[in-house]
């Protein structure tokens, strides 16, 4: 397994982050070329083919500007984002769950599947030559605009294009320019092996070398067989037997929103008053020379950055605290909800600002990585309706959870709302019926169903809370609670 090490660099003077911002430049600018040249269907056949067809391709659109090494890495980082855009469309709008719903042929799905992974045949239906109206459709509603390149602060390096030695007990990486037998040495913190290709990052300010490296997999017994986890926004994980891990997790967020909403308020009164100041100025070069410098040195985004930089460090190690408090049980299987298909919307704005923060994909991230690393395997289920479905008997309702407490209103099992959850999380991993490609109005027949199964009441799409633990109540003869 592999993983992403980041290397920072010590300060460097203005001549080598003058270079280094150079080559980073006319990368993205290469980079965004290739970009809008794949995005046709009619070059993405290049996405799959052999060596020699990139390298022609990449020669056909070339600046010629960067060094050779470095335009080929270029090139297939392009392919790289390319097939990344797609894959993602694909899994956002779960393409696997909606050829289950349009076709019931085996045959046919298989198909279907296959064409999936034949990035040129696929260009086919969306350039008509291929007719497949319902393919056409999904695939068009699926895709968002075509990636381009809006932040120029990374650049891949292959083996040849840097070189790494030690001076004085110090680690140096010596790298490549635009300029001919020119190289900048970027001085490094620590001392660690690099080797392959490495990204060289301008965070903001400051470089950084980032290198992929090997990651053993340990090999331990396990204590328990399965442990399910119900991610919060109070605690970063719940299991199912109520304990709770990370559970500084919600004052963080709660302190990095509070700052968030203070700056932002701050920063919307300076723009509403230089607008009106702006306003009373007639001669419109010195109106704009000083919105430009209310911008400059009130409304920058400099310290709003490192703000955020520091937030998301602070999160992630709570994240990781809580991971292993969860591997320290040693559990075979740890179930979790998919949270890679999940957004930050919520009911009102403040708890979605706390879910926006709450960084899903970045738990994603740590949790599939630190679970295999530990031993363990990372199983994930639907998410649809867990938080609404009573552990205990299986009735699911939208009344059944207020805040953080569960109550089932049909057979009056109590619970706190993110155990309850963990509980349903584990029986889901054990359900025939439900899976997790399945779209969440299909599971929504499947959990309606049972509802009318357990109350005795007829299924109706229409039919609310309410009305079916009357009809419970009225088959069994007792009031309902």
């Amino acid at each position: 397994m592999m993983r992403t090490r980041r290397r920072l660099s010590r300060p460097l003077n203005k001549r080598k982050a003058i270079l280094l911002r150079e080559l980073m430049e006319a990368y993205a600018k290469q980079k965004d070329s290739y970009l809008v040249e794949l995005a046709k269907t009619a070059n993405w056949y290049i996405w799959q083919s052999s060596w020699k067809v990139k390298r022609a391709f990449g020669r056909k659109f070339s600046h010629h500007t960067l060094p050779v090494h470095i335009e080929n890495e270029c090139l297939f980082d392009a392919i790289y984002t390319m097939i990344s855009w797609l894959e993602i469309a694909k899994k956002r709008s779960s393409w696997k769950s909606q050829v289950f719903k349009h076709t019931q042929s085996e045959e046919v799905r298989i198909k279907y599947f296959k064409l999936f992974k034949q990035y040129g045949k696929l260009a086919k239906v969306l350039s008509g030559e291929h007719r497949d109206a319902w393919l056409f459709h999904l695939v068009v509603n699926s895709l968002k605009r075509p990636p381009r390149i809006n932040q120029r602060r990374i650049t891949v390096l292959d083996g040849q294009s840097y070189r790494v030695f030690v001076e004085g007990g110090k680690q140096y990486v010596s790298v490549t320019t635009l300029h001919h037998r020119q190289r900048v040495v970027i001085p490094l913190l620590g001392n660690t092996e690099i080797r392959g290709n490495i990204w060289l990052v301008d965070n903001y300010g400051r470089f950084e070398i980032h290198t992929a490296s090997k990651v053993k997999v340990s090999r331990t017994k396990h204590l328990i067989k399965d442990i399910a986890l119900d991610a919060g926004t109070t605690e970063v994980f719940t299991d199912q037997y109520n304990q709770r891990h990370g559970k500084d997790f919600g004052r963080l967020l709660a302190k990095v929103e509070e700052v968030y909403t203070e700056k932002g308020r701050r920063r919307s009164k300076i723009r509403t008053t230089a607008e009106k100041i702006a306003g009373t100025i007639e001669d419109e070069k010195d109106r704009s020379a000083y919105l430009k410098k209310v911008r400059r040195n009130n409304l920058g985004k400099k310290k709003q950055i490192q703000f955020r930089i520091r937030s998301q460090a602070a999160m992630a190690t709570v994240i990781n605290h809580a991971l292993n408090q969860v591997l320290d049980q040693r559990p075979e299987n740890v179930i979790m909800e998919d949270l890679s298909q999940m957004s930050g919307r919520a009911k009102n704005k403040k708890l979605s600002r706390r879910v926006t923060l709450w960084m899903r994909g970045t738990l994603h991230k740590r949790a599939d990585f630190k679970i295999t690393v530990g031993g363990s395997r990372l199983q994930a289920v639907a998410s649809a309706y867990t938080s609404q479905e009573c552990s205990h008997c299986g009735f699911t309702a939208k009344k059944n959870r207020k805040g953080d407490r569960f109550r089932c209103k049909l057979c009056g099992t109590v619970d706190t709302a993110d155990g309850n959850a963990a509980k349903v999380i584990l029986k889901r991993f054990y359900d025939p019926e439900i899976k997790l490609w399945m779209s969440k109005f299909q599971i929504k027949r499947i959990l309606d169903r049972r509802n009318a199964e357990i109350t005795g009441a007829v299924p109706d799409a229409g039919c609310e809370v309410n009305e079916l633990v009357q009809s419970f109540a009225t088959v069994n003869g007792q009031t309902p609670t």
